[in-house]
């Protein structure tokens, strides 16, 4: 990797990881188009996690006081039974069709009214643990549908931001095990890229911190769903 290359990837690491520590969201996809123009499926995937991983351990650091276990053990169970049967499934299913599916999923939870009789009954933590680890095997930036998800729950943005960095740590976990055993994804290959990725990573969830406290909650939700409904855009245009 040329150094140019790495440059590159650093500045947009910390730009990503300053855009979810805010919102929780938008990062992972961002990276994960510019890191496709580069590699190949079966490398972009489990890389991309790594990335992610890394970004996403800075963020639950930052924020790991408004940390809640209670509010995503269930989600992490049902991640382990929706990667491992994603896994097996991998590369016998259409990606443009998962893609429409997950976009309209994130559409859904974003703009249904919350005493919807439909939502109430999808609002459930097992239904999004094994979706959101199931799509992860084949998208791997699944996490504005963990965060659509976990927005109908109202809760505030810091809480929002720490624990879908805690589920999403999870999930990339397991992807990259997964590509690792069945795949033979070697991540000592891209040691320094992550590593670099990272420190820059940490920048933009320090910066975005001090940046949460300003805006609203109204504001911040607005937003949200703004920027869900065009990330969700962004997966099948």
């Amino acid at each position: 990797m040329s150094v140019e290359f790495i440059t590159f990837f650093a500045i947009l690491s910390f730009l990503t990881s300053l855009l979810t520590s805010i919102f929780s969201v938008g990062g992972g996809i961002i990276m994960l188009v510019a890191l496709a123009q580069s590699f190949s499926p079966g490398t972009l995937i489990p890389l991309h996690g790594s990335i992610q991983l890394a970004n996403n351990l800075s963020r639950v650091f930052v924020y790991k006081e408004f940390f809640q276990w209670i509010l995503i053990k269930n989600i992490l169970i049902a991640t382990i039974f929706g990667a491992v049967a994603g896994i097996f499934l991998f590369g016998s299913l259409s990606e443009q069709i998962l893609l429409w599916l997950i976009a309209g999923t994130i559409i859904f939870f974003t703009w249904a009214p919350l005493d919807n009789f439909i939502l109430s009954v999808m609002r459930n933590d097992w239904f999004c643990g094994f979706i959101s680890g199931f799509a992860g095997i084949f998208v791997g930036a699944n996490g504005p549908l963990v965060t659509a998800y976990m927005r109908t729950k109202k809760l505030s943005p810091e809480v929002l931001v720490a624990n879908h960095g805690a589920v999403m740590i999870f999930q990339h976990a397991i992807k990259i095990l997964l590509f690792t055993y069945f795949f033979s994804f070697s991540i000592q290959d891209y040691l320094l890229f992550i590593f670099i990725l990272a420190i820059a990573g940490f920048a933009g969830a320090t910066l975005g911190k001090r940046l949460i406290s300003t805006i609203t909650y109204e504001s911040f939700n607005i937003f949200l769903k703004l920027l869900l409904s065009f990330l969700a855009l962004m997966l099948v245009i």
